[in-house]
């Protein structure tokens, strides 16, 4: 499928993220504190996967309720549940995603006050989210400014899977290019719960639960999905998902199923052929979860011979 599948599903990431909901009434005043804050700088991205470790530095800017970010290979803005992407190539590609999903955080989670420390110098408030015993999330929050200047997310061993962290930070923000948002987005359609096919995009999954659907590009559904802490978008399609990124990505076993892997700073994709169609999986899922929510996904598998044929003849 066209690389639009990969982007929409991004899109969704990022601006219903920014909407995430508060764990509880502190958390959610310092969530709310740095949404509103205003600030410039470089931020480094730092992941451990089984395929090795992915980094990347982002330059990122926050201002007039706008949020600029901008890696080696692309540019985004992001406000008012619109997302505008620049390419290399200067090729811009815009979407907005209306939701009226209502937010509900997983019980398994807690929020702790974890004292105070220091970051570039700056005195900060430290915040942990529990599950369990274990520490899932540490939050260091800025607090001159309320700015988030890092953040780390562990697996269930308790073992770090990424970190972000600005290595440059500036009260000052930069003024943000306008010319990226030029030109109306394409609204994505939302698809009602009633018309989707349970089993092929269940209403919850390893703990999350599908807050939307929308209509996708080549009859395609995404749907996205969240436990109020991490959360992830799965595009299923009656042909096999192709994204041009990955192409020459490995080829893995989880629970003795074959998937198509890809990890990005901060961000894994999956794709796979199921017997009910083809899927693909991006999210910000530490390890572990990635596991539980593909064991609750239709499984990997080449679908059988009528099902290819039927799919060869009417898509």
């Amino acid at each position: 499928m066209r690389r639009v599948l990969i982007v929409s599903s991004l899109a969704m990431v990022v601006i219903i993220g920014q909407a995430l909901p508060a764990l509880a009434t502190d958390l959610g005043e310092y969530l709310e504190r740095a949404a509103a804050s205003e600030y410039s700088g470089e931020i480094l991205v730092i992941c451990d996967t089984p395929e090795g470790t992915v980094a990347q530095f982002v330059e990122v800017a926050r201002s007039g309720g706008q949020l600029w970010v901008r890696s080696s290979s692309n540019e985004a803005i992001a406000a008012n549940g619109e997302l505008y992407q620049r390419a290399a190539d200067g090729t811009v590609h815009a979407t907005r995603i209306d939701s009226a999903a209502v937010w509900e955080v997983s019980p398994r989670y807690a929020p702790l006050e974890a004292g105070e420390a220091r970051e570039l110098e700056r005195p900060v408030h430290v915040v942990t989210v529990m599950e369990g015993d274990v520490e899932r999330v540490r939050l260091h929050f800025d607090d001159a400014t309320g700015a988030l200047l890092r953040s780390e997310v562990r697996n269930g061993d308790r073992s770090l899977y990424c970190s972000s962290s600005f290595v440059s930070f500036s009260e000052d923000s930069q003024s943000i290019d306008a010319s990226v948002t030029q030109g109306t987005p394409d609204t994505a359609q939302i698809v009602d719960f009633s018309d989707i096919d349970e089993e092929a995009l269940p209403a919850e999954v390893g703990g999350f639960k599908r807050l939307d659907a929308y209509q996708g590009p080549e009859d395609s559904t995404v749907a996205y999905y969240s436990d109020g802490v991490f959360s992830f978008t799965v595009m299923a399609s009656r042909r096999a998902v192709r994204i041009p990124e990955l192409e020459y990505a490995p080829i893995t076993e989880i629970a003795g199923e074959r998937y198509q892997r890809l990890f990005q700073p901060g961000l894994v994709v999956y794709a796979w052929e199921s017997r009910v169609g083809g899927y693909a999986l991006i999210g910000d899922l530490p390890l572990d979860l990635q596991v539980a929510v593909l064991s609750d996904l239709p499984r990997a598998g080449r679908p059988g011979f009528f099902a290819r044929l039927w799919r060869s003849w009417f898509g």
